[in-house]
């Protein structure tokens, strides 16, 4: 079975590609991350008890 050959510039751009998919898809989930912290952080603090003065 032949081999295929690549150029150097086919490598590189599917590894940038890739790189660029993983890195927008780690930005995804820090997102959803950061707006699952908020609401989680607006939710505790509405339902949780207050302090008596």
């Amino acid at each position: 079975m032949p081999r295929d050959h690549l150029l150097p510039e086919d490598v590189a751009e599917a590894a940038d590609k890739a790189a660029r998919e993983r890195l927008e898809a780690a930005m995804k989930r820090a997102l959803w991350a950061q707006q699952a912290s908020r609401s989680w952080a607006a939710l505790t603090a509405v339902t949780a008890p207050q302090p008596s003065r």
